[in-house]
């Protein structure tokens, strides 16, 4: 029978080449294994002697090891933020897997036998837990038409300690409990069992004006949890700002620098907390640098539960699943989550709330330039955030040069294109700029040295100087910008690239932006006059 379904796939697939044939043909006859199946035999429980040695002879092999090196491209900030903490709770699960294997093998070699061990029976079965989790990381990982592969697979990793659980309500669900408009209606998911990961869960509803609208615009209904640290937030902030919606829409800043939450636990991840005004200091995941008081000036107390992270909000939303970013809009009705996107969220912000803003005839999503808006975002999206974490995430020098230059040719031709219009597109404001101002702020005082972005500075380069004024001058935006915030963010985070959370001093960037810009002058270049 296996040899009649050789024949089979290999008629099916006439058009394959020789080679892949001949791989098909192997992987009928089990010999040879896919990334998949070579994911499971990694994942296995640990039971015996042999199975310990392997594991630990396989660990020497980093390509049996579920890593998913550079970040993948087309991330939000927020997702970046997620995307690391996932790699660092990946690296925390192998060493405490070696370490299982390590204590087996002791064990055996002091007359240890697993069968008369009494704590072997709750450990094979966390071992069992995980694999089964470990597996449907490999059941993503081997879909390679998904839209949301990598996301899945590291979410996947992220929740390998399953003593967390859930509630197991929010699978396949969009928002607070709404199916998703993805699904189909046969692809409800099982009930959950204790022993499952938590399902994931997609926050993306919108605000709208139709009548029968679960989130319609209302003033004073929808609360914006954000960061000063955060691109995509800085994003929110902005929009927030300039159409008005101050009144509107209430806002709360998280601490910038991370922290532990459900510290101790096998549940323990880093991520956005809250200020606190008890006067508690803290120093960094690693146990030095600091001490950094828990009342960072900017930020706030969170308001509806006295919550100590943003885990903890997702947690009162049904939401364990493991992502948890900022920025996130809040219904204090309903007391859920709309949409935790910085894309989406920004565009609301812009088009959503007009009949309560202060500015309701600026639009910076405008129709008549949304092709030239959709070419720019394309060339300039080397510059953005995950351009600049392809270079400072880069393992090998290779893809360090490939993503450095293409950022240098985009900072290039944004410089070019800058000092012959005042905007991206021409005379207008338009989203793209906010997404290169926040990339700019950050540049030379952060992304510079943190990164490894070292080509260009803003500083040195008078169009993108007086640019970032402008942008910077406008009504309400000097209010969202926080430098001290960004650094101690990037600083003093990540323990790992910045033992003692030292924060370079800078040049002073924000003091630059007060000073007078010449962009008012500048009238848009037509192509026929430019050459």
């Amino acid at each position: 029978r296996s040899q009649r379904n050789v024949a089979t796939t290999m008629a099916d697939g006439a058009q394959m080449s020789r080679v892949q044939r001949e791989l098909m043909e192997l992987k009928q006859r089990g010999q040879v294994k896919s990334q998949a199946d070579k994911f499971r035999d990694f994942a296995a429980p640990l039971t015996t002697p042999e199975e310990a040695q392997a594991f630990l002879s396989s660990m020497r092999d980093k390509h049996r090891v579920a890593s998913t090196g550079a970040p993948p491209p087309n991330l939000s900030a927020g997702g970046m933020d997620a995307w690391y903490m996932q790699q660092k709770q990946s690296e925390r699960e192998m060493l405490k897997r070696r370490q299982e294997a390590e204590s087996l093998l002791r064990g055996y070699r002091s007359g240890f036998t697993p069968g008369k061990d009494k704590k072997a029976p709750a450990r094979m079965k966390s071992l069992s837990e995980k694999a089964t989790s470990m597996n449907k990381v490999a059941e993503a990982m081997a879909d390679p038409d998904s839209d949301d592969v990598y996301e899945r697979a590291t979410l996947g990793i992220q929740r390998l300690n399953i003593g967390g659980g859930g509630n197991g309500s929010g699978a396949n669900l969009v928002g607070g409990g709404t199916p998703s408009k993805k699904a189909a209606p046969d692809e409800a998911a099982p009930k959950q069992k204790s022993a499952s990961p938590p399902p994931k869960m997609e926050w993306r509803d919108f605000i709208e004006p139709e009548s029968d609208a679960r989130f319609p615009p209302e003033s004073g209904r929808y609360h914006l949890f954000a960061s000063y640290a955060c691109p995509g937030s800085h994003r929110a902030l902005i929009m927030r700002a300039l159409k008005g919606l101050e009144e509107v829409v209430s806002v709360t800043i998280v601490h910038p620098i991370w922290r532990l939450t459900k510290e101790g636990t096998d549940d323990e991840q880093r991520g956005w907390v809250f200020g606190n005004t008890d006067g508690t200091t803290f120093v960094n995941t690693a146990g030095r640098g600091g001490p950094f008081s828990a009342d960072f000036p900017g930020t706030e107390v969170e308001p509806f539960y006295n919550s100590f992270s943003v885990r903890d909000i997702y947690d009162k939303a049904g939401d364990n699943a493991g992502k948890y970013t900022v920025p996130l809009l809040w219904d204090k009705k309903e007391m859920t989550i709309v949409n935790n996107e910085s894309s989406d969220i920004a565009y609301m912000l812009n088009s959503s709330f007009n009949e309560f803003a202060k500015n309701p005839d600026l639009d910076l999503y405008t129709e008549e330039d949304s092709e030239r808006l959709n070419d720019v975002i394309d060339w300039i999206s080397p510059l953005m955030i995950h351009g600049v974490y392809r270079c400072g995430f880069a393992k090998k020098q290779e893809a360090y040069d490939k993503a450095v230059a293409e950022l240098t040719d985009a900072f290039d031709q944004a410089d070019s294109v800058l000092q012959k219009q005042r905007y991206l597109t021409g005379d207008t404001l338009t989203d793209a700029d906010i997404r290169l101002f926040v990339t700019l702020f950050r540049f030379d005082e952060i992304y510079s040295v943190y990164f490894r972005a070292n080509t260009r500075l803003v500083t040195l380069t008078p169009s993108l100087v007086n640019y970032c004024r402008d942008i910077y001058q406008m009504p309400g935006v000097a209010q969202t910008c926080s430098m001290d915030h960004c650094k101690a963010h990037f600083f003093c985070s990540h323990a790992e690239w910045n033992k003692f959370s030292i924060i370079p001093k800078g040049l002073d960037f924000l003091k630059l932006l007060s000073q007078p810009h010449d962009r008012d002058e500048i009238l848009m270049i037509s192509p026929s006059e430019g050459e």
